[in-house]
């Protein structure tokens, strides 16, 4: 009777088998989406923002209820202007700011601006002068889909406070 299979060919077959069992299979790894690869690193680190806290959720919550069913059905703009220390100066649809700390703020507004474009700068609150120079970043809020999440810098790359206009666009 003929052989069907060879020394070779089983000890190939067995090896494959233990290298499978071994390694796991394999495995696809999928992005993090928390993890965006423009995210500000400290020492490898990816900077986080600071925990949203019951009673901004609340404040959210209350200021959604009063907000206009005309801003979410249409497509609209949102603006605010924040003075360095925190404070809201004049917007639309803005219900409150939050300093968070040095350099740090919350912007909520009385609609869900998650889904938004959000474009920030750093400048004046009034109309008269010049702002001092700096640097800003805006991004959703983490866990608040009424938020906005500020960072502003001097223009050493330092955290600073620095008064801001932002606007947020939705569709």
């Amino acid at each position: 009777m003929a052989r069907i299979f060879g020394r070779k060919s089983i000890l190939l077959v067995v090896g494959a088998l233990a290298l499978t069992l071994v390694g796991g299979g394999i495995a696809v790894a999928a992005p993090d989406q928390r993890d965006d690869p423009g995210a500000v690193r400290i020492n490898g680190r990816v900077v986080q923002q600071p925990q949203v806290t019951q009673a901004d959720i609340d404040q959210a919550k209350a200021a959604l209820v009063k907000g206009s069913p005309g801003v979410q059905a249409a497509s609209a703009t949102l603006l605010a202007v924040v003075s360095a220390n925190g404070g809201l100066v004049r917007g639309d649809q803005a219900v409150s700011v939050t300093s968070l700390g040095v350099g740090l703020y919350q912007v909520v507004f009385n609609v869900p601006v998650n889904t938004g474009v959000f474009l920030g700068t750093i400048g004046l609150t009034g109309s008269v002068g010049t702002s001092p120079t700096g640097f800003i970043s805006v991004v959703g809020r983490t866990n608040l889909a009424q938020g906005v999440f500020v960072q502003t810098w001097n223009q050493s790359g330092n955290p600073a406070n620095r008064s801001f206009h932002l606007a947020v666009h939705l569709q």
